[in-house]
């Protein structure tokens, strides 16, 4: 177990022995980067090869997406060392790496084509709204450690970053239809156009299944989903030094909810979410030394659930609010009493006494009937950004990426919130790469971010890379990063108000609020994190990548508590240690086998408040063999392993065969997957369970 700083910093001789290992170690030259090595932009926002990035890069393409034969961009991060991948409900997914496995993703940024899709009202990525399709993907490239650095607040233990195929580079048409048990039934058509200034992409699609079957009582779970989307991407090149970049989506999803509310008369009710975006990227190439990039983007979300409930009328009573909202304990004692058939407990105050008095009256006149009417978790989200990015080639050994944003989030809800809320920020951000020697290179990097909740805050970033040869390199890095708490971390205030009730309780209002209005203290500071890591990346071959991490975490202030009707008390209350290690690697042994490999261990020590291990898979493993039989038929299959503290563990074996078929002018691409889930209890999460364990699912895409 990497428990001790002291053992985990002794790794750096590991380097120095590496650095003695005779003149191919030591002797580097213009060929050093003359081997195709695979290049990334996710780290420091700079083009870098894997050799040169300060920071363990996961990169998912699209060969390696196909051969996983998933439906999601969830299911395809299974493939990331430490990532995290589970459902709280089969239409909520829940993502995160190297520990707090939550159904929110608070400390996981996700961009698309450079447009953050995080939701800062409630925290979370609303993954089954996305208005994008698998097949549009070029690659995904996943930060495994902090990156606040590049991309804020948001990226406190890593950063997905999703990159679509460029309209210019998608020449075919296509339709695409699936089919399975479970209730899948997908489908999606694809319109592409291509001159010479001018291209585009046009994908329309649905999405759909049951969710899980039971909870592991037996009951029958309500958690299905379907999803319409639609996406534009339009490129049009002005000259060889000016692009512009039009993006636009929509979504439209329908899912069931259960287990919410006890007093909820159906098993169910429906959520509609609605999600739309336009983004503009403008492209400028001063020189061949000189760039820049301007991103602007409007995301909006619209979000309604309804449904009936029928609680005790004396809950909704303004007597009964206001006694809360004095005591909040002393309340919750008296229902307890009244409820068991005792004698009210002695009121802590006059106040007190003379709100029990009237309370007490109300409940004579209402005695233990229910008041029927509609409840709801409405909310609208909103946000806008503007980004321009300068990158500048000194010389050879000298780069420099740096820019400013500014954005306004504002959320609106009353159940959730008091009254609309906004939060203006705005970031200042720059990385220098430096190579000092040719076998040496420094990135130095840091952003400053001020938003209205905790004024501003520096997250910097020193990294050294030492380049062996032109295959191995070694990479340390120390980062200080910060997240600053969201709205409803800050600011929420939880209440439900029921409308068209049955009959009035206070005066004549049709329409009341349930007792409980709890809300957060809104003296929340930034968590911190302070990362030290210790990396080697190694190529011995054009067709081997290998990728090792070692790394130590403090996290202090981070904000834990409860965050429900009952209790409602998000604090600075966790301090903790966590060490872990990645592995990765990526062997193409021949033109027509594959082989992928992950795995990550995690400890988490802790120092201050909960334990939160239970939080957190202490291994995660992922397997992939993909195997090309002929020109037209593939067979793939993967293993996927998350060992989560006192739950079980997450096993499951899938299998994927797919074969094309020629046509006069187009191609039939047909595929089988078939996943076997080889855990004997419930799915991950105790409320989620399938009576058989296979899900199986057909697809077939035309290509014309």
């Amino acid at each position: 177990m990497l428990k001790k700083p002291g053992v985990f910093w002794a790794l750096p001789l590991m380097a120095i022995s590496q650095f003695s290992q005779g003149s191919e170690a030591t002797q580097v030259n213009d060929d050093l980067f003359s081997e195709e090595l695979p290049m990334v932009l996710s780290a420091t926002r700079l083009r870098q090869s894997q050799l040169e990035t300060p920071a363990a890069i996961t990169i998912i393409d699209r060969e390696l997406i196909s051969a996983s034969g998933a439906r999601s961009i969830v299911e395809v991060l299974r493939l990331v060392p430490g990532m995290n991948v589970g459902y709280s409900r089969g239409n909520t997914p829940e993502v995160s790496i190297h520990g707090l496995h939550t159904d929110f993703s608070r400390h996981l940024q996700v961009l698309v084509d450079g447009r953050s899709v995080f939701k800062p009202g409630l925290s979370r990525v609303l993954w089954g709204s996305l208005p994008i399709s698998v097949s549009d993907i070029e690659r995904i490239e996943v930060v495994r450690g902090p990156n606040t650095t590049s991309y804020g607040a948001n990226s406190f233990l890593g950063v997905i970053n999703i990159i679509t195929r460029h309209p210019s580079d998608v020449e075919s048409q296509q339709l695409s239809v699936t089919v399975g048990n479970r209730g899948i039934a997908d489908g999606s058509v694809r319109m592409t156009g291509q001159s010479d200034t001018l291209s585009y992409r046009l994908t329309a699609g649905h999405h759909q299944d049951d969710g899980f079957d039971i909870d592991t009582t037996g009951i029958k779970r309500f958690d299905n989903h379907d999803t319409n989307y639609l996406r534009a991407d339009i490129s049009y090149q002005f000259d060889n030094d000016d692009q512009l970049r039009f993006i636009f989506g929509a979504s439209e999803s329908n899912e069931d909810q259960d287990l919410l509310d006890i007093y909820q008369l159906a098993p169910s009710h429906n959520k509609r979410t609605q999600d739309s975006f336009g983004q503009i990227i403008w492209d400028h190439n001063f020189s061949t030394n000189h760039d820049l990039q301007v991103n602007a983007y409007y995301s909006f979300d619209k979000i309604r659930e309804n449904w009936q409930t029928c609680p005790p009328a004396i809950f909704m009573s303004a007597e009964l609010g206001s006694l809360y909202d004095l005591d909040a304990n002393y309340t919750e004692a008296l229902i307890n009493a009244l409820s068991s058939g005792q004698n009210p407990p002695t009121p802590p105050s006059t106040e007190a006494a003379s709100l029990t008095q009237q309370v007490l009256v109300r409940f004579l006149q209402l005695g233990s009937q229910t008041n029927c009417g509609i409840a709801n978790q409405n909310f609208d989200e909103s946000k806008w950004e503007l980004e321009i990015q300068d990158t500048y080639s000194f010389n050879e050994s000298l780069r420099l990426v740096s820019g400013f944003s500014l954005r306004r989030d504002a959320i609106s809800g009353e159940s959730f919130f008091e009254q609309r809320t906004t939060n203006n920020s705005h970031r200042v951000f720059a990385n220098l790469e430096w190579r000092v020697q040719p076998q040496w290179l420094v990135n130095l990097g840091a952003m400053y971010e001020n938003d209205d909740y905790v004024g501003g805050e520096l997250s910097p970033r020193f990294a050294l890379n030492y380049l062996a040869n032109n295959r191995s390199a070694w990479r340390v890095i120390i980062s200080e990063g910060k997240r600053t708490p969201d709205f409803y971390e800050q600011v929420g205030h939880r209440q439900y108000r029921v409308r068209e009730l049955a009959f009035p309780i206070n005066g004549t209002d049709t329409f009341a609020t349930f007792y409980q209005t709890p809300q957060s203290r809104g003296d929340l500071i930034s968590e911190t994190i302070k990362s030290r890591e210790i990396g080697w990346f190694y190529r011995p071959s054009n067709n081997l990548d290998i990728d090792i991490k070692l790394y130590s975490e403090q996290l202090e202030n981070v904000i834990d508590g409860l965050f429900g009707l009952d209790e409602f008390d998000p604090q600075n209350a966790i301090d903790y240690t966590q060490n872990g290690v990645d592995l990765q690697l990526n062997y193409h042994w021949n033109e027509t086998n594959r082989f992928w490999f992950s795995y990550s261990y995690l400890d988490i020590d802790p120092e201050r408040g909960r334990n939160l291990q239970h939080q957190a898979a202490q291994n995660t493993l992922s397997l992939l063999y993909a195997h090309q039989i002929n020109d037209r038929t593939q067979f793939s299959t993967a293993y996927y392993w998350q060992d989560i503290r006192n739950k079980p563990d997450f096993k499951r074996v899938d299998a994927r065969f797919s074969h094309s078929i020629p046509l006069q002018s187009s191609e039939l691409h047909l595929e089988l997957v078939i996943q076997y889930n080889i855990n004997d209890q419930y799915f991950f999460d105790k409320k989620s369970a399938y009576d058989d364990k296979t899900t199986a699912y057909m697809r077939a895409r035309l290509n014309f």
